[in-house]
């Protein structure tokens, strides 16, 4: 009410003016007469942070289709505020603009007025310089991460965005905020962004603003989505190369950062008959029953995103004691197809004749009979390779040195001995040596 009253002052201290015109118009048809800028204190804190800005318009032809321009600088930004209109003979249309300040500092403020007919200035003056304290606030952008510091895929991770432009909301020339940086199409002002479905990258957020009266703002942020990490873990063995019956277990322990209890479990087992038995979501796997044999076993961990890992190893089941109970023998399966089990380094061996130097000398005299007769046949088996291959398989081979390992055979005749660690050799007769056995 008190700037409503100051502005009809104001008017009525400028009517008596309207005789005064500019030299700049004395071959124009509009008068401008009473021109003015006030610098008011809007809020009553002190400072003066708006200008009013008065003329007296009017013309001395039938009509006129002025626009009247005000143009405050505050020597970082100069922003035009029109007001067009028409007025006939013997009227006078009053400006009545207000510049409120969006900066510190000071304003210069300048009248211009245009005859929209002929689109030629017939008026400008200057109006003076005003130190105002800021009462809108320019066009600003915000955002802040709402994450952990270090964030995978499918973490929790929201961007927040604020936007505000004073001064395009009270002249009414508000802009639009473009993004840029982000993998889906978002809307202008959709808040908050989830990042969280986003893929993994390096990502550098940047929004721009700029309203109607040219004023601009921009505002980024940049952060890293890594990949989660697969599951990290170990198998654990308790009764290790132990016979069957007696306690035998495999429990997967986490590493790292891995929680058990958000992962799927998946087990795969190949007993020595080559059957596949699979067993889901078991931490400890009971192998206690397990028959006599290698067991091959994969177990599986797989998290909420999707990443696996997967770790092998061989379980060896001696057979079971002569005194084990009768679930034991029949959870062992036939003992025909038990391997054999041999003594390590406990084995002596036996002479094939009375003592172990006669057996000795017997081998040496057999041998030397034997190379005779080699010789013999020696060109009979020069053209017959296939022969020989299958002679060398057909014949018995010698139980290898498992080097006080334990070992036994399995039904196809294939020496396996077993590691102190608990890996698995098997023995090639082509190579005449052991070898790791592999998945």
């Amino acid at each position: 009410m008190r700037n409503n009253l100051l502005t009809l002052l104001m008017v009525a201290m400028l009517l008596p003016m309207l005789a005064t015109v500019a030299s700049a118009q004395d071959e124009s048809h509009i008068i401008v007469a009473g021109t003015g800028s006030f610098a008011i204190d809007e809020n009553y804190d002190g400072d003066l942070d708006l200008v009013r800005v008065i003329a007296s318009i009017g013309t001395n032809a039938p009509m006129a289709a002025i626009g009247v321009e005000v143009i405050a600088d505050d020597s970082d930004m100069a922003i035009s505020f029109w007001n067009n209109t028409t007025i006939d003979y013997g009227e006078s249309f009053i400006v009545n603009s207000t510049v409120k300040a969006w900066s510190d500092g000071e304003f210069q403020i300048t009248l211009r007025v245009w005859d929209l007919e002929s689109g030629l200035l017939t008026y400008e003056e200057d109006l003076g310089i005003h130190e105002l304290m800021a009462s809108l606030t320019p066009p600003q952008l915000q955002m802040t991460l709402e994450s952990e510091e270090w964030i995978f895929t499918g973490d929790t991770c929201l961007i927040h965005r604020d936007s505000t432009d004073l001064v395009g909301e009270y002249y009414d020339v508000r802009g639009t905020v473009s993004i840029q940086g982000v993998p889906w199409l978002v809307g202008e002002y959709e808040t908050p962004l989830d990042c969280s479905r986003w893929p993994a990258g390096d990502y550098t957020v940047i929004e721009h603003y700029r309203n109607g009266l040219g004023m601009t703002a921009t505002e980024s942020i940049s952060f890293d989505i890594h990949v989660h990490p697969p599951p990290a873990f170990i198998v654990n063995q308790t009764g290790r190369i132990t016979e069957s019956g007696t306690p035998c277990d495999l429990e997967i322990v986490a590493t790292e950062d891995t929680q058990l209890a958000e992962m799927s479990i998946l087990w795969g087992v190949a007993d020595p008959a080559q059957d596949l038995t699979s067993y889901d979501d078991l931490e400890i796997l009971d192998c206690t029953m397990w028959s006599p044999g290698v067991h091959k076993v994969r177990v599986t961990l797989t998290s909420p995103q999707g990443r696996e890992t997967t770790v092998g190893l061989n379980v060896v089941r001696l057979p079971p004691a002569p005194d084990a109970s009768l679930d034991v023998l029949n959870a062992s399966g036939d003992s025909e197809r038990w391997p054999a089990v041999s003594q390590g380094d406990e084995y002596e061996p036996t002479p094939v004749v009375m003592s172990l130097s006669a057996t000795i000398a017997l081998v040496g005299s057999g041998g030397f009979v034997f190379a005779l007769i080699l010789g013999l046949v020696a060109g009979n088996m020069v053209g017959g390779e296939s022969k020989k291959e299958e002679d060398m398989w057909d014949s018995p081979q010698q139980a290898p040195d498992s080097d006080g390992m334990p070992s036994f055979v399995d039904e196809s005749g294939v020496h396996w001995r077993q590691q102190p660690d608990g890996s698995v050799d098997w023995w090639d007769v082509a190579e005449n040596q052991w070898l790791p056995f592999q998945q």
